[in-house]
């Protein structure tokens, strides 16, 4: 039971029939095998069920379904299959629970608890785990000396912790730290654990805990904070989590962990809605089934976000969560006087992102034009960037204000349309980040 994992699945992936799955030759299911897997999935639903009196409705319902012919219209093991997850989530509002079709692995687990994979299968397993980073995607530091990482998966976390500890170190310097997680579908509770860590001190703080239904009797584990990490901790440090309707599973305690200790902001959508942690049945010789055997229960808030999922502190869409959580830090360290290089140009240029401003035509057909060494150029109600004399692809400008402008692409770099006193267009200013200025007259392109 302790390699049990969270399911790597995103909450919706699986409502899309066959293409939530690989494609396997299909045969046809006959009525008496429709029988018999109903027969089985009950007996899971009533014997493993981390709820039995919910376990005990789902196996009802399926029962009351195939009396009512609900799935004689299912003529391959796909179709019915997907009946069946439907159903048993329509009773349970479970995102964990499935069934799918798979004979090769149903075999496998017809003969019983899963051997332990030969060293041959567990080099191949942690050669794939390497080869995606351990789901550490990207790290880097943005404007205003913001650390960001992007993380797709919490993996094994033995393997992954010497990754995990040369990413924290690389965002130790930053003065605030953004995890995205907005492509997390989930992972390992351990590696939750560890990286729950780096954001607390030395003194354990109980992040969550977990129950495990077997048989008659029950389990109870619990995760507290590591009293040591590689690398550096950060307890004090700004902390921001990104979140889509696809943040799922183990992304999902490791927000809502953090959220509920007041150690973190999230940012973005409310989350998938899976605390349930699930293990494979073979039911027949053609299917499996994600049973959830346990539950998370946090200790503050003595329940979890089954369902309803981690609701972050500020809701915004999913695309524009990055720019609001670097704008939030941004205006943190603002407030603390924090002595940060280049702060208030970086939120000037966010803010613009995060609220356009619109410029009638008529101004930009007034900016458009040849400066020395400079081009602005306008098309389809939009302006252009570019550098003639170095054969610069032309870049976007984003209004800042009215006459000013950043450069898509060169975030070091802005535009200062300069006027006259009648207000008549007589040049440009190139504005640099580290106070550098240079001026360009109208007229014609000295090459």
């Amino acid at each position: 039971m302790k390699n049990i994992f969270y399911v790597l699945v995103l909450i919706f992936s699986i409502l899309n029939t066959s293409n939530g799955q690989a494609q396997l030759p299909q045969r046809k299911i006959s009525e008496a095998q429709k029988q018999k897997v109903i027969k089985r999935i009950e007996q899971l639903m009533i014997d493993k069920y981390i709820f039995p009196e919910l376990g005990a409705k789902m196996a009802a319902y399926i029962r009351k379904q195939q009396k009512n012919n609900a799935y004689a219209a299912a003529k391959s093991p796909d179709d019915f299959r997907y009946l069946l997850t439907r159903d048993l989530r329509a009773i349970s509002k479970d995102g964990h629970i499935s069934v799918s079709y798979n004979p090769a692995r149903a075999k496998r687990l017809s003969k019983g608890p899963l051997p332990k994979p030969s060293p041959e299968r567990m080099r191949a397993i942690e050669a794939r785990e390497k080869g995606r980073n351990f789901g550490f995607e990207k790290v880097e530091r943005l404007m205003g000396n913001v650390g960001y990482l992007d993380l797709r998966g919490f993996y094994d976390h033995q393997r992954g912790a010497e990754t995990a500890a040369n990413a924290f170190g690389f965002l130790a310097n930053t003065q605030g730290i953004i995890i995205d997680l907005r492509r997390n579908g989930g992972g390992s509770p351990r590696m939750v654990q560890l990286l729950c860590s780096y954001f607390f001190d030395e003194k354990p703080v109980h992040l969550s805990n977990f129950y495990w239904r077997e048989g008659k009797g029950s389990r109870k584990e619990e995760y507290w904070s590591l009293e040591k990490v590689k690398g550096k901790k950060m307890p004090n440090k700004p902390l921001f989590i990104l979140t889509s309707r696809r943040t799922f599973s183990a992304a999902e305690d490791f927000s809502y962990s953090l959220q509920a200790q007041k150690r973190v902001t999230i940012v973005g959508e409310t989350t998938g809605g899976g605390a349930h942690p699930v293990r494979s049945f073979a039911v027949g010789d053609m299917f499996v089934m994600a049973v959830p055997i346990g539950r998370s229960f946090n200790p503050i808030t003595k329940t979890d976000w089954e369902g309803v999922g981690v609701i972050p502190e500020i809701k915004i869409s999913a695309d524009k969560a990055l720019d609001k959580a670097h704008l939030e830090i941004l205006r943190l360290l603002k407030n603390k006087n924090a002595s940060v290089e280049g702060l208030d140009w970086a939120m000037h240029g966010i803010e613009a992102k995060i609220n356009p401003v619109k410029l009638p035509v008529t101004v930009l057909k007034a900016y458009a034009g040849e400066y020395t060494n400079r081009k602005i150029i306008l098309k389809e109600s939009q302006l252009y960037y570019q550098r003639p004399s170095t054969s610069q692809n032309m870049r976007k400008l984003i209004p800042l204000t009215e006459d000013l402008f950043a450069v898509e692409g060169l975030s070091y770099f802005r535009i200062q349309i300069k006027k006259d006193k009648a207000g008549k267009v007589i040049g440009l200013m190139g504005k640099y980040d580290n106070g550098r200025q240079d001026l360009s007259k109208k007229g014609k392109i000295i090459e």
